[in-house]
């Protein structure tokens, strides 16, 4: 999209304002942002690393500074100090390295800790009957757990249904 006030760099920066109820949208470059007078501009890094509370101690367990300074992802070598000052992560295996401080608030945002991937739309059947499967179990030990077992033996049952469709394919 290019900018709506020169209408030649590509538009970077985006502006939302209510006025009375009244929604209005702009888009600009980086150039014509700052001479229209936007300060400040917010990125998504900007959001992500304010959930984070980078910049502050971590609350909870892992307050101590002594524990977090000496986490380190075991693949990278990244810290999780130098991830709290850059937001990124340097590989896959950080997720894991740093986990325990910042878990919660993935989960929070993303609903799960884990990636499940996308179904493919061609040929995803299997796939999706393996995480329904999942899912199913998931939810049968959590009902166990809670007691409802009217809901645990209809989700049992589900479940047979299920694997008994596998058994026939």
């Amino acid at each position: 999209m290019l900018c709506e006030r020169c209408h030649k760099n590509e538009a970077t920066v985006h502006t939302v304002q209510v006025v009375n109820g009244e929604k209005t949208e702009h888009y600009y470059c980086e150039h014509c942002a700052r001479e229209s007078g936007v300060d400040n501009p917010i990125s998504f890094q900007d959001i992500f690393q304010g959930l984070l509370n980078f910049g502050s101690p971590v609350q909870g367990e892992f307050s101590n500074p002594y524990r977090s300074q000496s986490a380190k992802c075991p693949s990278c070598g990244m810290t999780y100090d130098e991830f709290r000052r850059n937001g990124k992560f340097g590989c896959s295996s950080c997720y894991e390295a740093f986990d325990p401080y910042i878990g919660s608030t993935l989960k929070s945002i993303h609903g799960d800790n884990a990636h499940k991937g996308k179904v493919p739309q061609r040929n995803g059947g299997p796939m999706l009957k393996k995480h329904e499967l999942e899912d199913l179990k998931r939810r049968l030990v959590d009902a166990i757990s809670k007691e409802e077992y009217e809901e645990a033996a209809v989700l049992r049952d589900r479940i047979r249904a299920l694997e008994g469709d596998e058994k026939h394919e």
